[in-house]
């Protein structure tokens, strides 16, 4: 049987065997519209188990694909991680030989990294972009990707290809692999073969390109103001030389008037038909973000099921119903309940014509496509404190760390270190890795402020708690956009001599004035922090 006649028996009229084999026993039976609706569903639950919440969805809704998230799933050891993802396989081998689950997780790396307790951490896209080595992004692609299918999860919605060519954007910043949309593209083609060598299924993001915009889709519709010319050049140029590696691309919400000027990426038929599908020629699975996201519920009257037979009638074949939309004091999640309805109201536009069949048949087939070309549901064996964290694994991490620092030098003599009480300043959300690292103090205790505005009261507290040392070490945070981080910054470098590691976007140095030492890492993680301060071990 031919690859494109295998995956269209599973969706031949009653009758008809299913002839294909994804990885476990034969499928038996056509599938219903309710079963095909369940296919392009990917959702996320609440449970660090396979629990009742998992069942409903699973055997329920019968649902294609599981999302995973650090909030709902814990996350918190690999082991836990293994055995969640097994049970949820097993449950889904109940389904009277349904395909597996495409079980996926966002670990891009740096600020977005799902997978983080007991896993190798690496730095994010921008510190890889910076040691100017596309082969290292093969080799962290590669190890996230083995790390990853050695606790079941077969999917990563990686890698990000936006062209960071807007330094004040708020979606992507270090996310990205820079601005230079030659090299994102030598760099994203390194990390799809990454992943590939670890049987990983890969998702480029975002189409077709958040780089340059001045708004945060979960919050509000960004608008992308450049001719289609010079989208050309910039924006799609990576989706056009790296869609057809691979696997699946993810839609980005937001407006791009020069493609189509009324509606946004994720539910334009005009762009991800005309373009992404008939221009660029991509024939896998075209993923939407998640459809909880404020930016594309603006193009629907705030209706998560208007949004859902919106993207599948625009071209998505697989919705992302996961997340949590934060704005303001509101959260939207969905809980089973809310996907069931979901679900419910495809099928039922499915049914009334406002979706055709063929349309659903066609998102189904290459889902399945998908499901047969890897093995999804496939147990490795092996200890994972053989696969997990291994030494190579955290040594290559570590090398990424270091290569990617950058040091800009006001006046800092050699040895000015040595001896001296330092004080760490930091905001609260990079305690945890602070207080990992390796670095002597002379016994003065890190500070940490509240979120990265920090109150006048708490401003009034650290600049109490410096007065003993010698030396500041502050790690900043997003300063550029946080006022009142910078004006800390300010009055702590008139009282002492002020190093400034930047942990995230490179604009804050910029921002910083007189500091004796600039130390840019690209990136918050441990590695990165680490590697920083060992530079300052050294003097």
């Amino acid at each position: 049987m031919s690859v494109a006649s295998a995956s269209s028996a599973f969706l031949n009229p009653v009758g008809v065997q299913r002839g294909v084999n994804c990885g476990h026993e034969q499928i038996g039976k056509a599938m219903t519209i309710e079963e095909k609706v369940g296919q392009v569903i990917m959702a996320h639950f609440n449970g660090e188990t396979a629990n009742d919440a998992a069942r409903a969805l699973i055997q329920g809704v019968k649902v294609g694909g599981i999302i995973l998230y650090n909030f709902s799933n814990g996350l918190n050891s690999p082991e836990q991680v293994r055995a969640l993802n097994g049970g949820l396989q097993q449950m889904n081998r109940a389904n009277d030989g349904a395909p597996p689950l495409l079980i996926a997780a966002d670990q891009e790396g740096g600020i977005v990294t799902r997978l983080s307790s007991g896993f190798t951490v690496f730095p994010g896209n921008m510190a890889l972009g910076m040691t100017s080595n596309t082969d290292l992004a093969e080799d962290s692609a590669f190890v996230m990707g083995k790390e990853m299918r050695a606790v079941g999860i077969n999917m990563n919605l990686a890698p990000v290809v936006d062209v960071n060519d807007n330094p004040d954007n708020p979606v992507i910043g270090i996310r990205s692999y820079g601005d230079s949309a030659r090299s994102v593209t030598e760099f994203g083609y390194k990390a799809l073969k990454g992943y590939h060598r670890a049987n990983m299924i890969t998702c480029l993001k975002h189409f077709i390109g958040h780089g340059n915009v001045d708004a945060d889709p979960h919050k509000i519709l960004p608008v992308v103001k450049k001719s289609k010319e010079e989208l050309m050049k910039v924006e799609l140029s990576p989706f056009y030389q790296l869609a057809k590696e691979s696997d699946a691309v993810m839609t980005a919400h937001l407006m791009a008037p020069a493609l189509d000027d009324k509606k946004c990426v994720t539910l334009s038929s005009a762009i991800l038909q005309g373009i992404l599908r008939k221009e660029i020629g991509f024939e896998g699975v075209v993923v939407s973000d998640s459809l909880v996201m404020e930016g594309v519920l603006q193009n629907c009257g705030g209706s998560v099921e208007e949004a859902a037979i919106a993207a599948l009638s625009a071209g998505c074949d697989l919705l992302i119903l996961g997340g949590k939309q934060l704005v303001g004091a509101s959260s939207l999640e969905l809980m089973v309940e809310d996907i069931q309805k979901v679900h419910a109201a495809l099928v039922q536009a499915v049914k009334t014509g406002r979706i055709g069949e063929q349309q659903l048949n066609a998102s189904v087939e290459r889902i399945l496509q998908l499901k047969k070309r890897y093995p999804l549901s496939q147990k490795i064996e092996r200890p994972l404190k053989q696969l997990v964290a291994t030494d190579t694994h955290l040594a290559l991490s570590a090398t990424i760390a270091r290569r990617a620092l950058k040091i800009r030098d006001q006046w800092f003599p050699s040895g000015s270190m040595s001896g001296k009480r330092i004080a760490l300043i930091a905001p609260k959300l990079l305690q945890a890795n602070v207080e990992q690292l390796s670095f002597q103090t002379n016994g003065h205790s890190p500070a940490f402020f509240d979120g990265l505005n920090p109150s006048p009261a708490y401003r009034t507290f650290i600049q109490i708690s410096i007065i003993t040392s010698d030396i500041i070490v502050f790690f900043s945070y997003n300063a550029w956009k946080n006022p009142d981080q910078l004006a800390l910054i300010s009055e702590l470098n008139l009282k002492k001599p002020l190093i400034l590691i930047v942990t995230r976007d490179p604009h804050d140095a910029s921002c910083v004035h007189h500091a004796r030492r600039y130390v840019l890492t690209y990136s918050p993680t441990v590695a990165s922090l680490q590697a920083a301060v060992d530079t300052l071990s050294k003097e």
